[in-house]
């Protein structure tokens, strides 16, 4: 029964994929030209023409968008041209990110009035610029341009391992007092998600407001159906982010393409805790998948939280349509601290790659080393060009990838970039112990940020994703060294290794790029 079950959910996630839909455009497409060339006989050329006439206005309303990386414009352009009128719609629904539809405004709305609820305070901004002013101006662009104010009295604790992560996240759990909201991309039964929501059970029982959100794509296979509605008969608040629903608006179509990939959550207002992690057993290793499964997490105390709380709010407002301020779930600890932290957020519905510019106002401030590591490396010629120049002007630039992949194809684009890489002086370690999850950078043992954003176009362009920038203080120095760690038991790819790939595989490799957007 296991093995029926497993082999349905693989068939379910093929069936729901990108890649199928693409498929089935692409059949549609040759269904249409033979069928429109059979039925309309000599006015065919007439009508093929009229199709090309919109691909035309769709091609010129695409190259219209100055916002939109080069990359993602070819490769819609590419497909628009070649397909008509299917690639047109298949742009409309997976790759139109249209900041101006009823989605995007609500949710603006929402997002402003939490910004109004954080101001910047300026003291911990003046302190920063005067410790570093580099590292200020990082902070004002996430200050000004995320929302997020900077704190310098938030305490934080970081995990190497998901099994490092768990003891402490159940412990802080179970001292909760008034509230828990959490917000997960994967949710899956299992030892962590049983174990945790026992607890859950039992606080929402002794009248603690335990909230819950998880993406509806990322569970559509992890969780039984209707899986909401038994929560909340246990008395917890859940719901689905963006479940996949019959509409008549184009706009609720491409809010499937766009995930809520942040992983968070805050207990009493206090305690938060972020990172890569989701909650299925692979993340605490006591499921095997892919050898090692590496990912990281940390734990803040203080004043940082509440930005943590405003990012779940806006999430849960625009899911459920409440009215929430950040000032009701404010923190009531304050700590001493060494460092600065600054909790941030990314959506795609704005206009603002706030994930993609943090990394790299990193990788542009740096000017001795920056490590890295991401499961996926699926980038654009923007950051392409930044990272090979930093390295070529003399930076240690060190990138950790995963050993064992979880995707093959994602895998073989992120082997199509090592070439170009490695050639400027970056250095490249695949994890050899398996599958590294993780996404964090580090840099000049002042700065890191660690979250739940990838570097692949998903994240960076189509996904809510959250992070956390840390400049000085003990968390800088554990990230560095657990990346250091991971070096130590990595294979380093040399310049000469890609030499070795076979022709067929760097032909897909070829095809694959030019479809990354899609990955």
């Amino acid at each position: 029964m296991k093995k029926v079950r497993k082999a349905r959910n693989k068939l379910g996630r093929g069936l729901l994929s990108r890649s199928f839909f693409f498929a089935v455009l692409l059949l549609l497409q040759i269904t249409l030209v033979v069928g429109i060339a059979v039925g309309l006989g000599r006015f065919f050329p007439y009508f093929y023409l009229f199709l090309m006439l919109l691909s035309a206005l769709a091609v010129l309303t695409l190259l219209d968008k100055d916002k939109v990386n080069p990359v993602y414009k070819i490769m819609w352009l590419i497909m628009i041209l070649v397909m008509p009128p299917t690639g047109t719609l298949f742009y409309l629904f997976w790759g139109h990110r249209n900041t101006g539809n009823r989605h995007a405004k609500r949710l603006e709305s929402i997002t402003e009035r939490g910004t109004r609820s954080l101001p910047q305070d300026p003291e911990p901004m003046r302190r920063l610029q005067v410790k570093d002013k580099n590292l200020a101006r990082s902070a004002t662009y996430l200050s000004q341009c995320a929302g997020a104010p900077l704190y310098g009295d938030t305490q934080s604790e970081y995990y190497a391992w998901g099994q490092d992560f768990f003891p402490r996240f159940l412990e802080e759990l179970k001292g909760a007092k008034h509230f828990i909201f959490m917000e997960y991309f994967i949710i899956k039964p299992g030892y962590m998600w049983d174990t945790t929501l026992e607890i859950l059970t039992q606080k929402a029982a002794e009248g603690v407001d335990v909230r819950l959100l998880f993406d509806a794509f990322g569970c559509m296979f992890t969780l039984p159906e209707n899986y909401d509605e038994f929560l909340r008969r246990k008395g917890i608040k859940c719901y689905p982010f963006a479940p996949p629903r019959l509409s008549g608006r184009i706009s609720d179509y491409t809010m499937l393409n766009h995930r809520d990939h942040r992983k968070i959550t805050v207990i009493d207002g206090n305690v938060g805790f972020t990172g890569g992690l989701n909650f299925s057993d692979e993340y605490i290793n006591r499921k095997k998948r892919f050898g090692m499964w590496k990912d990281t997490g940390l734990m803040l105390k203080g004043s940082g939280v509440q930005s943590l709380t405003a990012l779940f709010l806006e999430m849960w407002d625009f899911t459920t349509g409440s009215v929430s301020d950040p000032k009701d779930y404010a923190p009531t600890l304050r700590y001493t601290a060494r460092g600065f932290v600054q909790s941030y957020g990314d959506s795609p519905l704005d206009e603002e790659n706030v994930a993609e510019n943090a990394y790299f106002n990193v990788l542009q401030q740096a000017t001795n080393y920056v490590y890295i590591a991401t499961p996926y490396l699926v980038v654009d010629n923007e950051m392409i060009t930044t990272l090979t120049l930093i390295a070529k002007s003399g930076v240690d630039v060190r990138i950790i990838t995963p050993g064992i992949p979880d995707k093959w194809y994602v895998y073989w684009v992120t082997q199509s970039y090592y070439r170009v890489l490695l050639e400027a002086g970056v250095r490249i370690f695949e994890y050899t112990p398996g599958f590294i999850h993780a996404k964090m950078y580090v840099s000049d043992d002042k700065t890191a940020i660690v979250g739940s954003a990838n570097m692949d176009y998903r994240s960076l362009y189509l996904h809510f994703e959250n992070c956390c920038a840390f400049y000085g203080g003990q968390m800088v120095q554990d990230v560095r060294a657990d990346l250091e760690e991971c070096m130590s038991v990595s294979n380093e790819v040399f310049l000469e290794d890609t030499y070795k790939t076979p022709l067929p595989k760097r032909v897909a490799q070829l095809i694959l790029r030019l479809f990354a957007p899609l990955l």
